[in-house]
């Protein structure tokens, strides 16, 4: 399989804070600007930094997806690209944690472009745009958690390990919601 991932993740806050314009970091949060306070969103920026040294999203996405889209098509993992039957291409075009403003339910978010090409000659088999939107389900922080939304202001309260499992809860969001596309378009072509 081929990924190509947006690279690390930043808080977005708008146009009032521009963020870190030199850092080549993309979107994972977008929280709504007109109600961040400059330090509230200086201090989200400093968690996921420190967040996203501890976890690869792109390639936990991309080591899920390979395992499931392999099993869906009935092949083992490669050791390289040589001489495989299918090349499955992932293009990541946008994902993260967003929420449209501060008290809004913060969601995850996956828009992707998907293809499977025969192994051999390049020719594309399948391709599909994947865009999905789901409110993040607070079970993710553990049983202690007594919210029943997770919000941009509850979002922007968590630790820095809360975030971290966030970001793996996002990985698994983006190659689930990837990988059933496949599997439920391999499920039609078969009937």
């Amino acid at each position: 399989a081929e990924y190509d991932f947006p690279p690390y993740p930043e808080v977005f806050t708008g146009a009032y804070f521009p963020g870190h314009p030199k850092r080549p970091i993309h979107a994972i949060i977008r929280l709504g600007s007109r109600l961040i306070k400059e330090v509230e969103a200086a201090e989200i920026r400093d968690k996921l930094d420190s967040a996203v040294t501890m976890v690869n999203v792109g390639e936990e996405v991309g080591d899920r997806l390979l395992i499931r889209a392999n099993r869906y098509l009935r092949t083992v993992p490669p050791d390289d690209n040589e001489d495989v039957d299918f090349l499955l291409e992932i293009s990541i075009l946008d994902y993260g944690i967003d929420a449209e403003d501060w008290d809004a339910a913060a969601r995850f978010f996956v828009d992707a472009e998907v293809a499977l090409l025969d192994g051999y000659d390049g020719r594309e088999i399948w391709s599909t745009r994947v865009r999905e939107r789901d409110n993040i389900v607070p079970a993710i922080f553990g049983p202690t958690s007594v919210r029943n939304v997770i919000t941009a202001h509850a979002f922007a309260e968590l630790s820095v390990e809360e975030i971290v499992a966030a970001l793996d809860q996002l990985s698994i969001y983006c190659a689930d919601h990837i990988a059933e596309r496949l599997r439920n378009d391999l499920r039609d072509a078969r009937d």
